[in-house]
């Protein structure tokens, strides 16, 4: 449950974009979602800028997360204040050792082993696209060249968890994300274990995310719970909904159409960004101009499960 009044100083979240693409508005109802979660609780919001994939970062996709939470006028206690601050101070290959002792851990523990399949080749045997654990039991060395590792996943694993929102959770994760990958071939760390990490570093104890993170979580628990981290596993979490396309896909960062960049260019004001954020929400009548009036009106209880299409 939601912590109590003698708790609430306590509370530490995150807002954890990422610099691959110009930020959308299911990028920034989450981020007016989880900074409210914190505000109502007088907690400490984090800024966190997630870069460890850097295959699509460009320096404009950097900037505009700054621009944004700007013309949002949400604040941020910790985290980088610019552009240059971030990636002097801030970013995440600056920690990568944190990560790499994290895998070490794992890899001491016999969890973890090489695969050289591509995404290609598991498609060619798995049209869903899972991994069928071709090389589990094929025990080649871990410095193999363009290898990932995966971690070894028991079957019939479930992992269980209390979403503040939706209720009690139970995924199928040996089913859903079987042996899922902690390092990349090119031997930098994957998003599960960066993510992982870097809540345990910063003490996060309240991780907000879209409900499309729900198997993201569990992969993180599963984790954290083969390293004893019990600081994450008695995290709180909160899957808020997500917003869908007419077409019934999530938004993308790929279509800069959808942008809020592009619709400040087409004269899209702070206020009306507000109004957009309530209405998406459901809350049609709710006098929302700014972030100070959405802190006002914000309720856990009030947030949808389900948001229609746009």
């Amino acid at each position: 449950m939601l912590q109590t009044p003698e708790q609430k100083a306590s509370v530490k979240t995150r807002i954890a974009p990422t610099p691959s693409g110009y930020l959308h508005l299911g990028n920034v109802m989450s981020f007016a979602i989880t900074w409210a979660l914190a505000r109502k609780q007088q907690g400490t919001v984090v800024l966190r800028i997630d870069d460890i994939d850097n295959t699509r970062f460009r320096p404009e996709y950097l900037q505009d997360i700054f621009d944004t939470l700007e013309f949002m006028g949400i604040d941020y206690d910790e985290g980088p204040r610019n552009a240059k601050d971030f990636e002097q101070h801030h970013s995440q290959h600056l920690r990568l050792p944190q990560y790499r002792a994290l895998l070490d851990k794992l890899v001491q523990k016999g969890l973890v082993y090489a695969c050289p399949c591509s995404r290609t080749q598991i498609a060619a045997v798995s049209p869903d696209g899972l991994y069928p654990l071709t090389c589990r039991e094929e025990e080649l060395p871990l410095e193999t060249p363009e290898t990932a590792w995966r971690i070894r996943i028991p079957e019939d694993t479930l992992i269980t968890f209390h979403d503040e929102l939706v209720g009690n959770c139970t995924v199928a994760l040996a089913l859903e994300m079987p042996d899922f990958v902690i390092q990349r071939k090119d031997r930098i760390p994957a998003y599960q274990i960066a993510s992982l990490a870097d809540d345990l570093a910063m003490r996060i104890n309240l991780v907000v995310r879209g409900e499309d993170l729900m198997l993201s979580t569990a992969a993180q628990l599963f984790l954290a719970q083969q390293l004893n981290a019990t600081a994450f596993t008695n995290s709180q979490f909160v899957h808020h909904p997500i917003i869908l396309t007419d077409s019934g896909n999530k938004l993308s960062k790929s279509d800069d159409a959808l942008s809020i960049t592009e619709m400040r260019n087409d004269g899209l004001t702070s206020e009306a960004l507000w109004k957009k954020i309530a209405y998406t929400l459901g809350w049609k009548d709710a006098g929302v101009t700014d972030a100070q009036s959405f802190l006002e009106r914000f309720s856990l209880a009030d947030l949808p499960h389900h948001i229609d299409q746009i």
